[in-house]
């Protein structure tokens, strides 16, 4: 897939425009970092700048929706399921939302893909309302799990004229994937009910795995992850959404690993394909440092919890 890349010109009259960070919104942001696609060898390059403030990393310019959409091929990794690590990453997941989730709310996955994730965590919690939300340019609702789950497509504001108060929120490997993560993140907050629980997973700007790797980090995930939070930059945002009781841990995730590794050989960009003896061999090496990753005190990913106050 080609896109055009920005002018210079615009560039420069882009970075001349006020610009604050969208994690902690301080404006003393440092110089841009002009980063490949190594998993999907689109020709476009992002360009990330860092908040000096909260260390959170975010696209400028920043893309709009219309261009995100055409950043995601048609054999996105997301979309595929089969596979002992996907299993295994489901029930990781589905554990999590069990220690969590109470009976009495419903429980939305906002990035849900096709929904397979919520169809698999209704069988494992039976009497739970899932409800699940994917974006899309045209508007629909479908029923799945006997009605056990309900995923909604189209716009944030399609699925907030239908979801119900909520106790439990994921968003798994998705707020870093949001244009303007305050607006989406306040808008769901208004949605749960208080003392319900917002959770989820992204990677960490402030990682010993991005100082190692550089542009080559799989947490840049560029053009598709728009803003990459610190753990105190996500902290801060959380805050600024209503949210408290905030706390981040390290998670972990192999597969983020692995794709750093796999990128190592690019010089400007590349592919990396998810299957194979090659895609294996990342994968056990990067299981096999992963407990470094997670001991250093500077995990690559993180899992993230906030609660909604009670007043």
């Amino acid at each position: 897939m080609e896109l055009s890349l920005q002018s210079d010109s615009e560039t420069v009259a882009a970075s001349q425009t006020q610009l604050a960070c969208p994690a902690c919104a301080s404006s003393s942001i440092s110089a841009g970092l002009h980063v490949p696609d190594h998993e999907y060898g689109l020709s476009y390059r992002a360009c990330y700048r860092q908040c000096e403030a909260c260390g959170s990393l975010f696209q400028d310019p920043m893309p709009s929706l219309q261009e995100l959409a055409g950043f995601y091929p048609g054999d996105y990794h997301s979309m595929a399921h089969a596979g002992l690590l996907s299993a295994i990453r489901n029930r990781i997941r589905i554990s999590r939302l069990e220690s969590l989730a109470s009976r009495q709310s419903a429980i939305l996955d906002y990035g849900c893909g096709d929904g397979a994730f919520l169809v698999d965590a209704a069988r494992h919690m039976p009497s739970r309302q899932f409800w699940g939300f994917e974006i899309s340019e045209r508007p629909e609702t479908a029923h799945l799990a006997n009605g056990a789950v309900t995923v909604v497509k189209g716009s944030l504001p399609d699925l907030l004229a239908v979801l119900p108060q909520c106790g439990l929120m994921t968003l798994n490997h998705v707020i870093e994937h949001l244009p303007d993560p305050l607006a989406t993140v306040s808008a769901l907050v208004r949605k749960l009910v208080p003392g319900g629980i917002l959770e989820g997973q992204t990677p960490a700007a402030d990682s010993l795995e991005r100082f190692v790797f550089g542009a080559r980090w799989s947490g840049y995930h560029a053009p598709r992850h728009t803003v990459v939070f610190s753990r105190s930059g996500l902290s801060r945002l959380l805050e600024r959404c209503g949210l408290t009781a905030i706390a981040t841990q390290g998670a972990f995730n192999p597969a983020g690993l692995a794709v750093s590794l796999a990128s190592l050989p690019h010089r400007q960009g590349g592919r990396i394909r998810r299957s194979g003896l090659p895609w294996l061999c990342f994968l056990a090496a990067a299981s096999l440092l992963g407990p470094i990753d997670l001991i250093s005190g500077r995990p690559g990913v993180i899992n993230f919890f906030a609660r909604k106050g009670a007043g």
